[in-house]
């Protein structure tokens, strides 16, 4: 089964995606992708600008994304806004809507990051 690394971080030990294709449907699982702006706001519109940058380097669209999650440090409701700034800019198909999960956590990965989001795509038979 074919395997494409894209933009690989041998530094940090992960891919930002890989695609891997078989009888002719190929499938990509994009690691979470973040900002670095101040704010939940404005990281969520950079994240789902880096997670649609990352489709396209493995030859998909944000209306082939499947599955999304989305963590948010210390979530409440009240949050929602600002965590889906960006989804609109990326997701804008109201007919072809992945499944998501949002997942509030205590923090992430770097103690200034907000919010990751990452996502399953699959492109080939619809």
């Amino acid at each position: 089964m074919p395997r494409q690394y894209i933009d690989p971080q041998p530094r940090l030990g992960f891919s930002q995606a890989v695609a891997v294709e078989s009888n002719g449907v190929k499938q990509i699982f994009v690691s979470g992708q973040v900002g670095e702006s101040e704010g939940l706001e404005a990281q969520s519109k950079e994240a789902f600008a880096n997670l649609k940058s990352r489709l396209a380097a493995a030859g998909a669209e944000p209306t082939d994304v499947v599955k999304l999650t989305t963590y948010v440090v210390d979530y409440s409701p009240d949050k929602a806004p600002a965590a889906f700034a960006g989804y609109g800019d990326v997701f804008n198909d109201p007919d072809r809507m992945a499944a998501n999960t949002l997942i509030g956590v205590h923090s992430l990965f770097q103690p200034h990051i907000l919010i990751e989001v990452e996502a399953i795509a699959v492109v080939g038979d619809e």
